[in-house]
Protein backbone atom coordinates (compact mmCIF):
# COMPACT_ATOMS: atom_id res chain seq x y z
CA UNK A 1 0.00 0.00 0.00
CA UNK A 2 1.45 3.46 -0.88
CA UNK A 3 2.97 5.33 2.04
CA UNK A 4 0.62 8.27 1.64
CA UNK A 5 -2.29 5.99 2.43
CA UNK A 6 -0.72 5.28 5.81
CA UNK A 7 -0.59 8.91 6.91
CA UNK A 8 -3.93 10.43 5.81
CA UNK A 9 -6.84 9.74 8.15
CA UNK A 10 -10.37 10.99 8.44
CA UNK A 11 -10.39 12.22 11.83
CA UNK A 12 -35.26 -1.02 25.18
CA UNK A 13 -35.43 -4.62 24.27
CA UNK A 14 -38.83 -4.45 22.55
CA UNK A 15 -39.48 -7.45 20.32
CA UNK A 16 -36.08 -9.05 20.90
CA UNK A 17 -37.03 -10.93 24.05
CA UNK A 18 -40.18 -12.40 22.49
CA UNK A 19 -38.64 -13.88 19.36
CA UNK A 20 -36.67 -17.14 19.45
CA UNK A 21 -33.04 -16.71 18.38
CA UNK A 22 -33.43 -18.30 14.92
CA UNK A 23 -36.57 -16.35 14.16
CA UNK A 24 -34.92 -13.08 15.18
CA UNK A 25 -32.20 -13.63 12.58
CA UNK A 26 -34.70 -14.59 9.88
CA UNK A 27 -36.53 -11.38 10.72
CA UNK A 28 -33.28 -9.41 10.32
CA UNK A 29 -32.46 -11.06 7.00
CA UNK A 30 -35.87 -10.21 5.63
CA UNK A 31 -35.17 -6.60 6.49
CA UNK A 32 -32.07 -6.73 4.29
CA UNK A 33 -29.31 -7.24 6.85
CA UNK A 34 -26.92 -9.94 5.64
CA UNK A 35 -24.08 -11.29 7.73
CA UNK A 36 -21.00 -9.07 8.06
CA UNK A 37 -17.95 -10.19 6.13
CA UNK A 38 -15.36 -12.14 8.12
CA UNK A 39 -11.91 -10.86 7.22
CA UNK A 40 -9.13 -13.34 8.02
CA UNK A 41 -5.51 -12.26 8.10
CA UNK A 42 -2.35 -14.04 9.15
CA UNK A 43 0.27 -11.62 10.50
CA UNK A 44 3.85 -12.89 10.53
CA UNK A 45 6.38 -11.58 13.03
CA UNK A 46 10.04 -12.40 13.33
CA UNK A 47 11.06 -14.08 16.58
CA UNK A 48 7.44 -14.46 17.73
CA UNK A 49 7.23 -16.32 21.02
CA UNK A 50 6.23 -19.96 20.61
CA UNK A 51 3.25 -19.45 22.95
CA UNK A 52 1.91 -16.66 20.71
CA UNK A 53 2.03 -18.64 17.49
CA UNK A 54 -1.52 -19.15 16.30
CA UNK A 55 -2.84 -16.58 18.80
CA UNK A 56 -6.20 -15.50 17.36
CA UNK A 57 -7.44 -11.93 17.85
CA UNK A 58 -11.01 -11.04 16.94
CA UNK A 59 -11.63 -7.35 16.29
CA UNK A 60 -15.02 -5.61 16.39
CA UNK A 61 -15.55 -1.88 16.01
CA UNK A 62 -18.15 0.84 15.51
CA UNK A 63 -21.31 -1.03 16.41
CA UNK A 64 -23.33 2.17 16.75
CA UNK A 65 -26.15 0.31 18.41
CA UNK A 66 -29.35 2.31 18.10
CA UNK A 67 -32.03 3.17 15.60
CA UNK A 68 -29.88 1.99 12.68
CA UNK A 69 -28.57 -1.18 14.36
CA UNK A 70 -31.05 -3.66 15.78
CA UNK A 71 -30.63 -6.19 18.62
CA UNK A 72 -31.03 -9.03 16.09
CA UNK A 73 -28.08 -7.81 14.04
CA UNK A 74 -25.91 -7.48 17.14
CA UNK A 75 -26.85 -10.95 18.36
CA UNK A 76 -25.83 -12.39 15.01
CA UNK A 77 -22.46 -10.62 15.21
CA UNK A 78 -21.85 -12.09 18.66
CA UNK A 79 -22.85 -15.56 17.45
CA UNK A 80 -20.47 -15.34 14.48
CA UNK A 81 -17.69 -13.95 16.69
CA UNK A 82 -17.87 -16.81 19.16
CA UNK A 83 -17.83 -19.30 16.29
CA UNK A 84 -14.30 -18.10 15.43
CA UNK A 85 -13.04 -19.41 18.82
CA UNK A 86 -10.82 -16.36 19.43
CA UNK A 87 -8.12 -16.24 22.08
CA UNK A 88 -8.68 -12.52 22.57
CA UNK A 89 -11.42 -10.06 21.58
CA UNK A 90 -10.77 -6.36 20.96
CA UNK A 91 -13.60 -3.81 20.84
CA UNK A 92 -12.43 -0.46 19.49
CA UNK A 93 -15.23 1.89 20.40
CA UNK A 94 -18.37 3.67 19.23
CA UNK A 95 -20.70 1.22 20.92
CA UNK A 96 -23.59 3.69 20.55
CA UNK A 97 -24.39 6.81 18.55
CA UNK A 98 -24.67 9.62 21.10
CA UNK A 99 -27.87 8.40 22.78
CA UNK A 100 -27.35 6.99 26.29
CA UNK A 101 -30.52 4.88 26.12
CA UNK A 102 -28.71 2.21 24.07
CA UNK A 103 -25.76 1.80 26.44
CA UNK A 104 -27.27 -0.92 28.63
CA UNK A 105 -28.71 -2.96 25.72
CA UNK A 106 -25.43 -3.06 23.80
CA UNK A 107 -23.33 -3.88 26.87
CA UNK A 108 -25.79 -6.55 27.96
CA UNK A 109 -25.51 -8.20 24.54
CA UNK A 110 -21.70 -7.97 24.43
CA UNK A 111 -21.52 -9.88 27.71
CA UNK A 112 -22.07 -13.04 25.64
CA UNK A 113 -18.72 -12.68 23.84
CA UNK A 114 -16.26 -15.42 24.75
CA UNK A 115 -12.47 -15.50 24.44
CA UNK A 116 -9.84 -17.52 26.31
CA UNK A 117 -7.78 -14.46 27.29
CA UNK A 118 -10.64 -12.04 27.76
CA UNK A 119 -12.51 -9.21 26.07
CA UNK A 120 -10.97 -5.72 26.11
CA UNK A 121 -12.31 -2.38 24.92
CA UNK A 122 -11.55 1.27 24.33
CA UNK A 123 -14.02 4.11 23.81
CA UNK A 124 -14.82 6.04 20.63
CA UNK A 125 -15.86 9.63 20.01
CA UNK A 126 -19.58 8.81 20.11
CA UNK A 127 -19.14 7.03 23.42
CA UNK A 128 -17.85 10.21 25.00
CA UNK A 129 -20.88 12.09 23.74
CA UNK A 130 -23.22 9.46 25.20
CA UNK A 131 -21.39 9.18 28.51
CA UNK A 132 -17.90 7.70 28.84
CA UNK A 133 -18.19 6.79 32.50
CA UNK A 134 -21.61 5.18 32.03
CA UNK A 135 -20.36 3.02 29.17
CA UNK A 136 -17.15 2.12 31.02
CA UNK A 137 -19.08 0.96 34.07
CA UNK A 138 -21.65 -0.94 32.01
CA UNK A 139 -18.91 -2.83 30.15
CA UNK A 140 -16.86 -3.53 33.27
CA UNK A 141 -19.93 -5.03 34.96
CA UNK A 142 -19.97 -7.58 32.13
CA UNK A 143 -16.27 -8.46 32.62
CA UNK A 144 -15.26 -6.47 29.54
CA UNK A 145 -12.06 -4.67 30.51
CA UNK A 146 -11.95 -1.03 29.42
CA UNK A 147 -8.48 0.45 28.89
CA UNK A 148 -8.71 4.17 29.58
CA UNK A 149 -5.21 5.47 28.81
CA UNK A 150 -3.42 2.64 30.55
CA UNK A 151 -1.73 -0.66 29.90
CA UNK A 152 -1.65 -4.06 31.51
CA UNK A 153 0.09 -7.37 31.01
CA UNK A 154 -1.44 -10.57 29.69
CA UNK A 155 0.19 -13.93 30.23
CA UNK A 156 -0.19 -16.28 27.27
CA UNK A 157 1.59 -19.40 28.38
CA UNK A 158 5.09 -18.18 29.15
CA UNK A 159 4.79 -15.17 26.83
CA UNK A 160 4.22 -11.63 28.14
CA UNK A 161 1.80 -9.62 26.00
CA UNK A 162 1.74 -5.87 26.60
CA UNK A 163 -1.81 -4.61 26.08
CA UNK A 164 -2.42 -0.85 25.96
CA UNK A 165 -5.52 1.21 25.28
CA UNK A 166 -6.11 4.90 24.75
CA UNK A 167 -9.13 7.18 24.60
CA UNK A 168 -10.42 8.61 21.33
CA UNK A 169 -8.15 11.14 19.63
CA UNK A 170 -10.56 14.01 20.36
CA UNK A 171 -9.73 13.57 24.04
CA UNK A 172 -6.08 14.30 23.14
CA UNK A 173 -4.51 11.25 24.80
CA UNK A 174 -0.74 10.83 24.82
CA UNK A 175 0.65 7.40 24.10
CA UNK A 176 3.82 8.40 25.96
CA UNK A 177 1.68 8.94 29.07
CA UNK A 178 -0.24 5.71 28.50
CA UNK A 179 3.04 3.77 28.53
CA UNK A 180 4.21 5.11 31.89
CA UNK A 181 5.95 3.66 33.76
CA UNK A 182 7.80 2.35 30.72
CA UNK A 183 7.01 -1.35 30.20
CA UNK A 184 9.94 -3.74 29.80
CA UNK A 185 10.34 -7.26 28.52
CA UNK A 186 7.25 -7.64 26.32
CA UNK A 187 7.20 -10.54 23.89
CA UNK A 188 4.48 -8.75 21.88
CA UNK A 189 2.75 -5.38 22.16
CA UNK A 190 -0.82 -4.54 21.16
CA UNK A 191 -2.47 -1.12 21.22
CA UNK A 192 -6.23 -0.53 21.02
CA UNK A 193 -7.22 2.95 19.85
CA UNK A 194 -10.48 4.02 18.25
CA UNK A 195 -8.95 6.57 15.90
CA UNK A 196 -6.16 5.45 13.52
CA UNK A 197 -4.32 8.76 13.83
CA UNK A 198 -2.15 7.13 16.47
CA UNK A 199 -0.18 5.00 14.00
CA UNK A 200 2.93 7.19 13.90
CA UNK A 201 3.02 7.50 17.68
CA UNK A 202 2.62 3.75 17.99
CA UNK A 203 5.54 3.22 15.60
CA UNK A 204 7.72 5.60 17.61
CA UNK A 205 7.02 3.52 20.71
CA UNK A 206 7.68 0.24 18.94
CA UNK A 207 4.20 -1.28 19.20
CA UNK A 208 3.86 -4.47 17.19
CA UNK A 209 0.17 -4.17 16.33
CA UNK A 210 -2.54 -1.50 16.58
CA UNK A 211 -6.27 -2.10 16.20
CA UNK A 212 -8.51 0.84 15.28
CA UNK A 213 -11.80 1.73 13.63
CA UNK A 214 -13.61 5.07 13.37
CA UNK A 215 -13.55 5.53 9.58
CA UNK A 216 -16.20 2.88 8.69
CA UNK A 217 -14.04 2.36 5.61
CA UNK A 218 -16.01 5.27 4.15
CA UNK A 219 -19.44 3.60 4.71
CA UNK A 220 -20.77 4.95 1.38
CA UNK A 221 -18.23 4.01 -1.29
CA UNK A 222 -19.50 4.36 -4.88
CA UNK A 223 -17.23 2.66 -7.44
CA UNK A 224 -16.20 5.89 -9.16
CA UNK A 225 -14.88 7.32 -5.86
CA UNK A 226 -12.80 4.36 -4.70
CA UNK A 227 -9.42 5.81 -5.79
CA UNK A 228 -10.16 8.89 -3.69
CA UNK A 229 -11.23 6.77 -0.72
CA UNK A 230 -7.97 4.79 -0.89
CA UNK A 231 -6.07 8.05 -0.52
CA UNK A 232 -8.19 9.67 2.15
CA UNK A 233 -9.80 6.97 4.31
CA UNK A 234 -7.83 4.57 6.47
CA UNK A 235 -9.01 1.00 6.06
CA UNK A 236 -7.55 -2.47 6.31
CA UNK A 237 -3.92 -3.31 7.01
CA UNK A 238 -1.48 -0.39 7.24
CA UNK A 239 2.16 -0.20 8.21
CA UNK A 240 4.56 2.36 9.65
CA UNK A 241 8.06 1.03 10.09
CA UNK A 242 7.76 -2.28 11.96
CA UNK A 243 4.35 -1.40 13.40
CA UNK A 244 1.23 -2.78 11.76
CA UNK A 245 -2.28 -1.43 12.14
CA UNK A 246 -5.60 -2.94 11.22
CA UNK A 247 -8.41 -0.43 10.67
CA UNK A 248 -11.80 -2.11 10.76
CA UNK A 249 -14.65 -1.03 8.49
CA UNK A 250 -16.82 -1.54 11.57
CA UNK A 251 -20.30 -2.93 11.88
CA UNK A 252 -22.80 -0.09 12.09
CA UNK A 253 -23.45 3.19 10.37
CA UNK A 254 -24.00 6.84 11.22
CA UNK A 255 -25.86 9.75 9.57
CA UNK A 256 -27.26 7.49 6.82
CA UNK A 257 -28.88 4.15 7.74
CA UNK A 258 -27.05 2.05 5.17
CA UNK A 259 -23.71 1.12 3.61
CA UNK A 260 -22.82 1.01 -0.05
CA UNK A 261 -19.75 -0.72 -1.46
CA UNK A 262 -18.34 -1.01 2.05
CA UNK A 263 -19.78 -4.01 3.90
CA UNK A 264 -19.49 -4.36 7.68
CA UNK A 265 -16.85 -6.73 8.95
CA UNK A 266 -15.60 -8.95 11.70
CA UNK A 267 -11.79 -9.14 11.55
CA UNK A 268 -9.90 -12.24 12.68
CA UNK A 269 -6.13 -11.77 12.90
CA UNK A 270 -3.85 -14.68 13.67
CA UNK A 271 -0.23 -14.25 14.78
CA UNK A 272 2.40 -16.46 13.23
CA UNK A 273 6.17 -16.64 13.18
CA UNK A 274 7.82 -15.36 10.00
CA UNK A 275 9.82 -17.97 8.11
CA UNK A 276 13.58 -17.67 8.44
Amino acid sequence: MPRHVQSLFVPGRSRKRYLPRAHRWVHAKRRGYPDPEITRLQLEYARLSRDLRGFRILHLSDIHHGLFYSPARLERVIELSNQQTPDFIALTGDFVTQSAQFIEPVCRALADLRARCGVYAVLGNHDFRAGAETITQALERRQIHVLRNRYEWLRVGRAKLLLAGMDDARQHPSLADVLQPAPRGADFSLLLAHNPRCLRAAARHGMDLVLSGHTHGGQIKPPFARPLYRRMVAEGLLREGKTRMYVSRGLGQVILPWRWGCPPEIAVLELESAPN
